[in-house]
C-alpha cells in the first residue's frame, strides 16, 4: 500500500482503503470505526501468488541531495540489514507461498547516490521506476546490469526532491512493474506534521526524526512487498479497493497501542519499540494470522 502521512497518518486523500493504479498500490485513509483486522482477519489468505522467498536482496537509490547525510543513510541501511533476525520479522513467516515457502531474510545488496539525474521535481510516478532502471543499467546496483526479480528496490528521495503526490497523497508507497517490485519513500522532514509519527516528531531514538520515520514507513511497505509482491498473493479485493498485510494494523481508527504495540522510552526520552543491533527503532506492528491480532513478535 501507499503509506502516507504518519503524523495524522492520512494515508491518502482518497476515500477508500487502497487503490491499485498503474501497478501501484496506495494505502488511503479509511476513516472506519472497525479495524481492518476485525473485518477481514478471518478471510485473509494467499490468493495464488508468490511471496519473496530465500534471501531477498534490497537495492537502494538515495536520490537527490544526501551529501551531508551519510549517518542517516547508514542508520536506514542498518535497520534493513539487521531486522530479519528479530522476532518482529519472524511474524512475517506466517505468510507463505502456496508451496509453503516463507518470506526471505533481507540483505542490503547495493546502494547508490543519484544527485538528480532525472531532475528534482517529479510529476509522474513512472519516473520512480525509470530512476531505478537507470541505476541498474549504470552498473552501480548490478555489476551485470541485470534486474533482480526476487529483490526489492527502494527509491529514497532527499529533502530537495519534490513529488506531486508526496506530502499530499502519500509519504511512501509500494508498487511493481513486469520486472521488479519497489517502494518509494519521500523525505519525511519535508512535511514532518504529516510524515513523522507524533511520538518521534521532536525526539527520535537515532536523533534524526526523518530517518526514524522513514524506517517506520519501510516497516509498513516491506510487509506488503514480501507477502504480496505482484498484487496477487496475500491481498483482498473488496469493493474496488486492495487490502494488503500492512493495512491490517494501520489506519486512522487504529489506536497507537495496536499500531505500534508496547513502546519504550530511552535515556533521552525517545520512543521506540524494536532493537536492531545496537540501535532502536519505531516500527509498525504486524497482523498475527494465527492469533488474529497486531503484534511486535509472535
Amino acid at each position: 500500500m501507499l503509506l502516507s502521512t504518519l503524523g495524522a497518518l492520512v494515508f491518502s486523500s482518497l476515500a477508500g482503503l487502497s487503490v491499485a493504479q498503474d501497478d501501484q498500490l496506495s494505502t488511503v485513509n479509511a476513516n472506519q470505526s472497525t479495524p481492518i483486522a476485525s473485518l477481514y482477519g478471518d478471510s485473509f489468505k494467499n490468493t495464488g501468488g508468490k511471496v519473496l522467498d530465500n534471501e531477498v536482496n534490497v537495492y537502494i537509490v538515495f536520490y537527490g541531495n544526501w551529501t551531508q547525510s551519510q549517518d542517516e543513510q547508514t542508520t536506514f541501511m542498518n535497520f534493513i540489514d539487521g531486522v530479519s533476525s528479530t522476532q518482529w520479522f519472524t511474524t512475517l513467516k506466517q505468510y507463505t507461498g502456496l508451496d509453503g515457502t516463507v518470506p526471505g531474510s533481507l540483505n542490503v545488496a547495493a546502494a547508490v547516490n543519484d544527485g538528480g539525474s532525472r531532475g528534482l521535481k517529479f510529476t509522474d510516478t513512472n519516473i520512480h521506476k525509470q530512476i531505478i532502471l537507470d541505476a541498474v543499467n549504470s552498473g552501480y546496483l548490478s555489476p551485470t546490469n541485470q534486474i533482480d526479480p526476487n529483490g526489492v528496490y527502494v527509491l529514497f528521495a532527499g529533502n530537495d526532491v519534490s513529488d506531486s503526490e508526496f506530502c499530499t497523497a502519500n509519504c511512501g508507497y509500494n508498487g511493481h512493474s513486469d520486472q521488479f517490485q519497489y517502494m518509494f519513500i519521500g523525505y519525511p522532514g519535508t512535511c514532518a506534521e504529516y510524515c513523522i509519527p507524533p511520538m518521534i516528531h521532536d525526539r527520535s531514538p537515532n536523533e534524526t526524526p526523518s530517518i526514524d520515520a522513514a524506517v517506520t514507513i519501510f516497516s509498513h511497505e516491506i510487509q506488503d512487498l514480501l507477502s504480496d509482491p505482484r498484487n496477487d498473493a496475500w491481498m483482498i479485493q473488496q469493493n474496488g479497493t486492495t487490502i494488503e498485510l500492512g493495512d491490517f494494523c494501520a489506519g486512522s481508527k487504529v489506536p497507537d497501542g495496536e499500531w505500534y504495540g508496547t513502546v519504550t522510552t530511552d535515556e533521552n526520552n525517545a520512543t521506540y519499540n524494536l532493537e536492531v543491533g545496537n540501535q532502536k527503532f519505531l516500527v509498525q506492528t504486524i497482523f498475527d494470522l494465527k492469533n488474529k491480532k497486531c503484534v511486535l513478535s509472535s
